[in-house]
């Protein structure tokens, strides 16, 4: 008993390390990242019109983002990006963590005869699990969680949809009216629909298939799941016709594209999607692992109502339909109001909610297998055979191996760009108009020479200087991006190239 209880704390010791690696190179990317792009230009514009005025603007001329403009003018308006870049990423991975334990605990919450004893170290694993899959998963990771403009904009959107969804399950398992979860349900849903269009959109199709789930396993769809329907439809469609995002920022895109090339990039779309989940190990073994899970919940609470539904109904293949369509639409709306053009970190949300929805209808699978006959019956593997496949599924991904090498050539970058906003900002206080700066290769080869002054074996040399895969590619020098570059820091022009 003694030697087995050792070998169980060194596999939960081995577990929670893995964790701590897997995350490692995630976190360190939030310190190397540098501001980019829209975040100069949030910067001016919160810094010359204000806190209110910044958001209206944006509001009336660009988009109704209004629950993101407000967290982004809550970290542009103080300086809080010029001198933290770092905070709102570590605060997005701490509130993407807080959301899927929340949303772990709710489901346990919710069970019938739930099992006790050791559930809380569970559910710990198991949310730290399901949050290094949505790290994994995401279609873009540079802007999912490190350009600020961007990462405020859909993981945001991305926490709030784990909420709600935790809310919805607490709220099926509340009898009769419940004007709290209630009021707490609408005004999440207002905020998911302030964030981005993809969300605008997606959210009513999710409750369009919720309701429709319902009915088919309930029949009689309670009326609060209307009121939220008809909350995110009315709320995007003020939205749509108040903001800009139709009158304005629609009329920049390409409107001469055609219908065949929207239906095509659709169907790009829909498999960089299912791409991004089905690529990543983790997913598949965390499937698995749903599965058998729901097998062995078939057993707990075999007469409670809500569960025999679940065994009498084969859910996983009209599910997996439903999903796709979830998708499908979500992509088709979009592309058809902009004309085709979606960049990747748009379908971040897509990806994450694609994989949890999988991940639950596999648990609703082995409820109704575990009430017929379970495929797990009597397997149990070892304890220490399935600590070493979870661990090398944990590390068996591209997104990991990229944050690796992003963290080596990222640090050198950054390097690069903090010394070249030093002597930008310096320009600009002594009221300098034209500033010569180091070209970016030139600079990158000195940074090498002086922290490696004996040199660099090549192979080495040529990982620095490649561009770091998961950073938001952005050289404010470039031509095109100079105007706002220049306004940030206060100057006119930039000359590159002088030493």
């Amino acid at each position: 008993m003694t030697n087995s209880t050792a070998v169980k704390r060194r596999l939960i010791v081995l577990f929670w390390l893995t964790v701590a690696i897997c995350l490692l190179p995630f976190v360190l990317l939030a310190f190397l990242n540098d501001m980019a792009a829209d975040d100069f230009l949030y910067c001016s514009l919160f810094r010359q019109s204000g806190f209110f005025g910044g958001q209206q603007l944006i509001y009336l001329n660009w988009t109704g983002r209004f629950t993101t403009s407000f967290l982004n003018a809550t970290f542009a308006t103080p300086g809080l990006l010029a001198h933290f870049y770092w905070l709102p990423c570590l605060l997005l991975f701490a509130g993407t963590a807080w959301a899927t334990f929340f949303l772990v605990r709710t489901f346990y919450s919710v069970l019938p005869d739930k099992p006790r004893g050791g559930v809380g170290s569970q559910m710990a694993a198991v949310s730290c699990i399901l949050f290094i899959l949505l790290l994994y998963v995401q279609a873009d990771i540079a802007t999912g969680f490190y350009w600020f403009s961007s990462a405020i904009v859909y993981q945001s959107s991305m926490i709030l949809f784990l909420l709600i969804t935790a809310m919805l399950l607490k709220r099926f398992a509340r009898a009769g009216t419940a004007p709290g979860h209630d009021a707490l349900l609408l005004l999440l849903i207002l905020l998911i629909e302030g964030c981005n269009e993809m969300s605008a959109v997606l959210l009513p199709f999710l409750l369009a298939a919720v309701i429709g789930g319902y009915g088919y396993i309930h029949r009689r769809i309670p009326a609060y799941l209307w009121l939220y329907l008809g909350m995110a439809i009315l709320t995007g469609l003020i939205l749509a016709l108040t903001s800009g995002v139709l009158r304005v920022r629609s009329a920049m895109m390409n409107t001469h594209s055609s219908y065949l090339t929207i239906v095509a990039a659709t169907g790009y779309q829909f498999v960089y999607v299912l791409f991004s989940v089905f690529k990543e190990p983790l997913f598949w073994l965390s499937g698995i692992a749903a599965y058998l899970a729901g097998e062995r919940l078939s057993g707990y609470g075999k007469d409670t109502g809500w569960l025999a539904a679940f065994q009498e109904r084969p859910l996983f293949l009209k599910g997996v339909i439903v999903l796709c369509l979830l998708i499908g639409l979500s992509l088709a709306t979009i592309l058809i109001g902009s004309r085709g053009s979606l960049p990747p970190r748009a379908l971040n949300n897509l990806t994450g909610l694609f994989a949890i929805g999988l991940l639950i209808l596999s648990v609703l699978a082995g409820i109704r297998k575990g009430g017929r006959r379970p495929v797990g019956e009597g397997l149990k593997p070892a304890p220490t055979a399935l600590s070493v496949m979870i661990v090398l599924l944990l590390l068996a991904s591209t997104s990991y191996r990229d944050a690796w090498k992003t963290v080596l050539s990222g640090y050198f970058r950054h390097a690069v760009l903090q010394d070249r906003a030093r002597q930008l900002s310096h320009a600009g206080e002594r009221h300098q108009r034209v500033v010569t700066v180091r070209s970016y290769p030139e600079a990158i080869e000195d940074k090498i020479r002086e922290k490696f002054p004996l040199g660099l074996p090549e192979t080495l040399h040529s990982q620095i200087l490649e561009k770091p895969p998961l950073m938001y590619p952005y050289d404010g020098t470039a031509a095109q991006n100079l105007k706002v570059y220049c306004q940030y820091y206060g100057i006119d022009s930039i000359i590159v190239g002088g030493h």
